[in-house]
């Protein structure tokens, strides 16, 4: 109950519209009812030339007064005496009337609440959208992506239904019921008490049908889930996929994931289709009990005139219709509900890094950034660097260095805040990161990976993405400071060119230079180079090291490297060896010293020493 009062939170800004619709529902299901309590006329007109219709005091004997009162003071005026004909016209055309008046509002009840469902949609989906870019890179490293997607898409879809469709058929049904109901109580209590008993039998149905349910769509909403998380995963290494000759391999991998969804949506309507067809027999039995009990009702106790009969049978059929979708309304909900489990799972995921009601903005950067005694693990008790103190002066090059998994990347990531450090504190101009606003933090900083991370729009977009009122001419010219603008003119539509998802149109050294003129867009006073060239060949990196070069101009820099040749001209270069600082000093001091930087100096940049050009040197 808390889950589903939770869901229908989100009707709350659209409260106005909705009411409209229930309004809209009220009259609908008056109509409705009224259209088959006119029934009694026609009837009476037919067979009786309306003679007791156009009496206020009632219809047939043993009817009910107050149905046909109402009936006498209304349609019995529109009977005229001796002529049967246009008294059978009028009847029609006022339920003529009626109906079109019926459908009127029921159309109108349907767009409201559709009305409501997509702005419902949209607000739910906007939610949790910025719910998960406000999450910390944790977060994404322990959730395949294709579940977050999933959430995204199929549960927000199954939560609109849940919310607007299935509520407002379960209220129009409400309505119907009891607008029904109060005739059918009329027209003859004692047939109508026959009608309820089936009720608690549906309800009893109702409760094991919600339990058994609700297990079984959670577990066809997971199965798609993982569907999702490997079509993505197999499309993104696609490369993979070919290069190794693994297609059957994936293809394998995919049936069984496809095996256990079958499994589920099988076993789970197995369950769920049963319903209808239980819920059909009883509302049969029951009517058959209406047919027995009213005609004798009719024929040997003469408390019920024959129209009322006909036309209590027809209100009783027609309330099947309104029971049996109250009937389905658990097994129609679990699918929104299992949905909604999985949707407010990740809105309600804490974010790792979480900004102060008290934080600060901060605008420029003029000293110092300072690792002061900085411990960090992303599991407890397993630490991934320990008792780092570094400080990084305004205009100073510090590399890092160090063999793979000692924990570069790791303090790289800490100064953006991705992560907080576990232990001690990270200051910028003597204020520590957590007090201070994380956009306003970020602003300070550049950062080129390896990975370089494009989108599928234009080169202009790529490079001014994060800065949409950037000139081209401001764009222009960092990509000519970034050695891209080259190639990007010969681009079939130059800087309107769209790159293709994750830029797969351009070369690992046009990406690498897309992203280094992005960061000069930016201008930040702080930049971190992430292993940028280590993935490219020599003549890819030797464009991408100008662009570098160009970069680094004034800039405070940290440099993670890998086969950079801009250690050697580094401030300082720091050696980390199993989440420790082993020394620290200048290319020569550490060359003189011996050591781990000697010997990776050796393995490593003697090879990039030969490679490269002079002037990088």
């Amino acid at each position: 109950m808390k889950l589903y009062l939770r869901i229908l939170s989100y009707l709350r800004p659209h409260s106005g519209l909705f009411s409209l619709a229930i309004i809209a529902m009220v009259i609908f299901a008056a109509l409705d009812t009224i259209s088959i309590t006119l029934l009694i006329p026609f009837l009476d007109v037919l067979f009786r030339g309306g003679e007791a219709a156009r009496a206020l005091g009632g219809f047939m004997p043993g009817g009910s007064d107050l149905v046909h009162r109402v009936l006498g003071n209304t349609v019995g005026h529109m009977i005229p005496p001796g002529n049967p004909m246009a008294g059978l016209r009028n009847v029609v055309l006022l339920m003529m009337g009626v109906l079109l008046l019926k459908n009127v509002f029921d159309y109108l009840q349907s767009i409201l609440v559709l009305t409501v469902e997509e702005r419902l949609t949209r607000d739910l989906r906007n939610d949790l959208y910025d719910r998960t870019l406000k999450l910390g890179l944790p977060f994404f490293h322990r959730t395949k992506v294709g579940q977050i997607i999933s959430r995204l898409t199929n549960d927000v879809d199954q939560l609109r239904s849940l919310v607007t469709a299935n509520l407002a058929e379960a209220l129009s049904s409400i309505l119907q019921v009891v607008f029904l109901l109060v005739v059918l109580f009329a027209l003859s209590w004692k047939l109508t008490f026959v009608t309820l008993l089936s009720l608690p039998v549906m309800l009893g149905m109702w409760d094991r049908f919600r339990r058994r349910l609700h297990a079984g769509v959670t577990r066809v909403w997971d199965a798609i889930g993982e569907i999702s998380s490997h079509v993505q995963e197999t499309i993104s290494g696609i490369r993979l996929v070919k290069a190794s000759g693994a297609e059957s391999f994936e293809s394998e991998r995919f049936r069984g994931l496809t095996r256990l969804h079958y499994k589920a949506v099988v076993h789970n309507e197995r369950w769920r289709r049963v319903f209808p067809p239980a819920t059909e027999m009883i509302g049969a039995a029951c009517v058959l009990a209406l047919l027995w009990y009213g005609s004798r009702l009719v024929l040997i106790d003469h408390s019920l005139d024959a129209q009322s009969f006909i036309a209590f049978l027809v209100a009783s059929m027609k309330l099947m219709q309104p029971v049996k979708k109250l009937g389905r309304f658990p097994a129609m909900v679990q699918p929104g509900l299992a949905a909604g489990a999985r949707a407010f799972e990740l809105l309600d995921q804490p974010p790792e890094v979480v900004e102060r009601t008290d934080a600060h903005g901060i605008s420029r950067f003029t000293r110092s950034v300072h690792f002061e005694n900085v411990g960090f693990a992303y599991n407890e008790g397993d630490a991934v660097l320990q008792d780092l103190d570094v400080e990084l002066h305004a205009g100073e090059v510090i590399a890092v260095v160090g063999p793979s998994g000692g924990g570069k990347t790791t303090l790289a990531s800490l100064l953006p805040r991705f992560y907080d450090p576990t232990v001690g504190r990270i200051t910028i101009d003597g204020s520590d990161l957590r007090d201070l606003r994380v956009v306003e933090l970020r602003r300070l900083m550049g950062i080129v990976t390896q990975e370089t991370i494009l989108f599928h729009d234009t080169v202009r977009a790529n490079i001014a993405y994060g800065a949409p009122n950037m000139t081209l001419e401001q764009i222009e010219a960092a990509a000519r400071a970034a050695n891209a603008h080259e190639f990007i003119v010969d681009l079939p539509n130059g800087y309107d060119t769209r790159l293709g998802e994750r830029g797969t149109r351009l070369s690992g050294g046009q990406r690498q230079r897309i992203a280094i003129a992005r960061a000069l867009l930016r201008n930040p006073p702080i930049l971190i180079l992430d292993e940028a060239t280590s993935a490219l060949d020599t003549e890819s990196e030797h464009l991408v090291q100008r662009a570098i070069d160009e970069l680094l101009h004034d800039r405070t820099v940290l440099v993670i490297a890998h086969r950079l040749s801009t250690i050697r001209r580094a401030d300082t270069i720091i050696v980390i060896d199993g989440g420790r600082i082993v020394q620290r000093g200048t290319h020569e001091e550490l060359i003189a010293e011996g050591g781990l930087y000697a010997k990776l100096y050796r393995l490593q940049f003697v090879e990039d020493d030969s490679r490269a050009p002079a002037e990088s040197i």
